[in-house]
C-alpha cells in the first residue's frame, strides 16, 4: 500500500460556499474579493511503521482535502467565478498528491524525528508551495478578471490533474 490523497468533493458547487455579509479578503494580497476558496487537509494520526531500522509513516494513510469557501452574499454567482474558485481548490488537490508522494518517502531514525520531518514536508507543500501558486495565479488572472490568463492557467491545471505524477504547474513545484 501507499499513502494516498482524496478530495471530497472533487468539484465545487455554490452550495459548498458559506455566504458572508462582507467581501472576503484574499489572504495573499488583502484584496477584497467576491469569493474566497481555501481548503482544509486532514492526515489522521496513526502509529509509524518500521522499515528496517528506520521509522516511516503508516502506508494506509489517506490525506483528505475538503473545501473551505466563502462567498460575499451580494455577489452574482457566475460560472466564471465558480471556475476561478475551482482552480484554487484544484491547487489543494494537486499539492496533496505531491505531498503524499513526499510523505511516503519519509524515513527517520526515531518516531519524533519522523514527526519533525512530516511537519517540515507539510509546511513545504501546503504553505510555501501552495501560497506561491495561489499568489501567482491571482496576479496573472487579476483574481479571475483576465480571461486570457484564466484560460492559460485552466489549461495548465487540466494537464496537471490528468497526470497523477505531476510535480509542477506553470513552472512551480507542487
Amino acid at each position: 500500500m501507499t499513502i494516498t490523497s482524496f478530495a471530497s468533493p472533487a468539484t465545487l458547487q455554490w452550495s459548498h460556499f458559506t455566504p458572508v455579509p462582507n467581501r472576503p479578503r484574499d489572504p495573499h494580497d488583502n484584496t477584497e474579493v467576491d469569493a474566497l476558496t481555501m481548503y482544509d487537509y486532514l492526515l489522521p494520526a496513526r502509529a509509524a511503521r518500521r522499515v528496517g531500522s528506520l521509522f516511516a509513516l503508516n502506508d494506509s494513510l489517506v490525506l483528505l482535502i475538503t473545501p473551505n469557501c466563502r462567498v460575499w452574499r451580494n455577489c452574482p454567482r457566475t460560472p466564471a467565478l465558480l471556475a476561478h474558485e475551482q482552480f484554487h481548490y484544484d491547487v489543494g488537490i494537486v499539492v496533496a498528491r505531491a505531498a503524499v508522494r513526499h510523505f511516503s518517502a519519509l524515513r527517520a531514525s526515531t518516531s519524533a524525528a519522523l514527526g519533525t520531518a512530516l511537519a517540515a514536508a507539510t509546511r513545504l507543500h501546503f504553505s510555501t508551495r501552495n501560497n506561491l501558486i495561489q499568489r501567482r495565479y491571482d496576479i496573472d488572472t487579476r483574481h479571475g478578471t483576465n480571461s486570457h490568463y484564466q484560460r492559460i492557467w485552466k489549461n495548465r491545471m487540466a494537464t496537471c490533474l490528468a497526470n497523477p505524477s505531476a510535480d509542477q504547474i506553470g513552472g512551480y513545484f507542487l
